[in-house]
């Protein structure tokens, strides 16, 4: 799993370009369904099997980024950030513009520490202050590279091994959805009822995709694989978010906008304690995912988030364990397995 992993990794999807992921994607789990469709608005929909109960499992294809917004004559690009970053981080930072002509490598440039005096010191830092420098003497240079307004940024990384089962990328959010989405697609045999697994566009900027993918489908039950805010790291309090990577899947009990269908509460709960699997839980009054629309699409659909922990979410070197992805996968499949007893 950990070259596909590097595979989804390596491939860009800034919310709005996620075709490069969906491609991955429709390539790895065509051999294993029955259908395979893309929506007018880009979200990939697989079919697998046919009747009751319609079980939908979505996993967000994009990942957070950056958009060229203006090139002055000295070439310098300026930039509005794609979803939510913490933009403290952006300085220094190396990223790789999509233009026509292909990647072209950048730097994200500020003024000078050295320069700066005490107050500048203690502004806080913000992106619209903030530019990438290419190389270029000009603006022609830049367009010459065939980099225009428009066209989408992601970070320039690597993944990478750490200590035992512990991995480390950018992009793993939802990288890591897509990767259980995958598997589970690959892994589940026998089976009543049809499941569709939806690999959903520009969740990181309002959760767009899952709205007109459920309504079409309009499942009896849906579940997001997303990751999840993890408190296993110093100067972050237990009390504020329980969950630890290394500890299991992490069940969305409530986020910003929505809580959990009681249904689907016991449904990945029962299939959680009868396998022997380890479930965590999170209560946030930040962030949401793609289950948060489905109470809202059509009559209402139950709903329900499944995250695999990780940390230094929304930054260029994320933190999981694949011994979580793993039992996401297996907990999926069997709750899909079982989902005829619950809806």
């Amino acid at each position: 799993m950990e070259k596909l992993l590097k595979k989804l990794v390596d491939a860009p999807g800034v919310s709005g370009y996620e075709k490069n992921v969906r491609e991955v994607i429709k390539n790895e789990i065509k051999n294993h369904v029955d259908e395979i469709k893309v929506d007018k608005i880009g979200n990939l929909i697989a079919r697998k099997g046919s009747g009751s109960p319609k079980i939908m499992i979505a996993a967000h294809m994009d990942e957070i980024g950056l958009i060229v917004k203006y090139i002055d004559k000295s070439g310098f690009i300026r930039f509005d950030t794609v979803g939510g970053w913490d933009e403290r981080i952006l300085p220094g930072r190396k990223v790789k513009i999509y233009g026509s002509k292909g990647p072209v490598v950048g730097v994200i440039g500020s003024r000078p520490v050295h320069l700066m005096d005490k107050e500048e010191l203690k502004q806080e830092i913000k992106a619209n202050k903030l530019f990438i420098d290419v190389g270029a003497s000009s603006d022609k240079d830049v367009k010459k590279l065939g980099i225009s307004v428009g066209d989408f940024i992601s970070n320039y990384g690597s993944f990478d091994k750490l200590c035992g089962s512990r991995y480390t990328g950018y992009g793993l959010d939802n990288r890591i959805g897509c990767l259980e989405l995958i598997e589970i697609a690959k892994n589940l045999k026998n089976f009543k009822g049809t499941l569709y697994a939806v690999g959903t566009v520009q969740e990181e900027t309002g959760l767009i995709g899952v709205r007109g993918s459920a309504f079409g489908i309009n499942p009896d039950v849906l579940i997001a694989l997303d990751t999840g805010l993890v408190g296993d790291t110093p100067e972050t309090k237990k009390s504020e978010v329980p969950a630890s990577i290394g500890k299991g899947p992490i069940l969305s009990i409530k986020d910003s906008i929505y809580i959990v269908n009681p249904a689907v509460r016991k449904w990945i709960e029962d299939t959680a304690k009868q396998n022997k699997i380890p479930l965590q839980y999170s209560v946030t009054n930040v962030a949401a995912e793609d289950s948060s629309m489905g109470a809202i699409i059509r009559e209402g659909i139950p709903s329900g988030g499944v995250s695999t922990g990780t940390r230094y979410l929304h930054t260029p070197a994320e933190v999981f364990d694949m011994n979580d992805v793993k039992h996401v996968i297996k907990l999926m499949v069997a709750a899909i397995k079982n989902a005829h007893k619950y809806f």
